[in-house]
């Protein structure tokens, strides 16, 4: 019986736009091989380092504008970034509400500190304060850890308090999927190209 549902964040929860933040680092920033670095699940570089909580904010800002044209600051970043992320749809909003009277609504996410700063008011504007709003939010750059590392799963599944068998997660990334299918959880692949949120956690518990 599930008894936790795990949400990823961006691709799930929050609808991703790779191609305008690209083109925002391009034109505002002059990060021209900001391509190299960026992914709407696994990052690179010092993306990926940020991510992996291997490096702090201070730390990434300095790398980052190494990359940038001169003139560029912190705040330039930051709007860039920005540009990667949509809002949550009100249904899903609605839904993780829901959900969250029957089980224990938690996010399993590979997210980073600059990303944070867009997440914590976009979430609290939709409706759905992300510190409030789930039992535990497992997020990689606190946790040092990355998916799809069996280590992320393992630590979630015990700080959670329930047995893998009764989580049900829910990622847009195959790899992610794998890596909760190989510890024991039941992971499903979310395409929003293909279906709802509601429909495919409706079909799976």
């Amino acid at each position: 019986m599930i008894k936790a549902i795990f949400f990823d964040m961006g691709g799930v929860l929050l609808p991703l736009h790779l191609d305008k933040c690209i083109a925002a680092y391009r034109e505002f920033a002059g990060f021209t091989d900001i391509d190299k670095y960026l992914d709407p699940c696994h990052q690179h570089g010092l993306y990926l380092e940020l991510e992996s909580g291997a490096i702090d904010l201070d730390t990434f800002f300095s790398r980052c504008l190494e990359h940038c044209r001169p003139g560029t600051t912190k705040e330039t970043i930051i709007r860039c970034h920005s540009a990667f992320f949509g809002t949550p749809d009100p249904d899903d909003v609605k839904l993780v509400k829901e959900l969250g009277s029957r089980y224990d609504v938690c996010m399993l996410s590979n997210n980073n500190a600059l990303s944070m700063l867009d997440h914590i008011p976009n979430f609290e504007r939709a409706g759905l304060p992300l510190y409030s709003s789930f039992k535990h939010l497992f997020l990689s750059h606190e946790m040092h850890l990355l998916k799809p590392a069996p280590e992320i799963y393992l630590r979630a599944i015990k700080e959670s308090g329930h047995n893998a068998d009764e989580i049900l997660f829910i990622d847009d990334s195959p790899k992610n999927v794998e890596g909760g299918l190989n510890v024991g959880i039941k992971a499903v692949l979310y395409d929003r190209n293909t279906t709802t949120l509601r429909q495919l956690v409706q079909s799976n518990l």
